[in-house]
């Protein structure tokens, strides 16, 4: 993918210091945060200093469709269709899936045991490599060179 280590293409979409919330059921946890996906490709990170040794998973990421199979559907417009995990104290690259559906929500649940997770989230603004456009462009120039051996003959 080229120009995914320049940092012009990257742009940060949020940075946050979460806190768990205290519910009236006596349960405490970070609530589900949904952010806007505009580009398939994105970056994580997350930490929680207070984290155990033992602790490796920061969160799942869900990439969310708004979109329905039809305007009579009983459910909302939010169709969930693909998941990740991604670790504590690092960067998780996520490349989403390209439904052609921009934008979408990308929704962050975390586990019930952090009580607090610095969060920064980055999209990527770049141009996309896509290795089937790539072998496309290929065979479009094959074909023109063996038009053009024809047309000379």
């Amino acid at each position: 993918m080229p120009g995914i280590n320049d940092s012009l293409n990257w742009n940060l979409t949020t940075r946050r210091n979460l806190v768990a919330t205290n519910f009236a059921d006596g349960t405490s946890y970070i609530p589900t945060l949904t952010i806007p996906g505009t580009s398939y490709l994105m970056m994580f990170g997350f930490r929680n200093i207070d984290a155990k040794s033992n602790w490796w998973l920061a969160a799942d990421i869900y990439q969310q469709l708004l979109t329905l199979p039809s305007s009579t559907s009983d459910y909302q417009a939010s169709v969930e269709s693909f998941r990740t995990r991604c670790r504590l104290n690092t960067l998780s690259l996520v490349k989403f899936p390209n439904y052609g559906l921009l934008p979408f929500l990308v929704e962050i649940r975390f586990p019930k045991w952090h009580k607090k997770m610095d969060l920064e989230a980055w999209y990527y603004s770049g141009e996309e490599y896509d290795p089937s456009m790539q072998t496309l462009d290929l065979i479009q120039s094959q074909v023109s060179e063996i038009a053009s051996q024809f047309s000379e003959e």
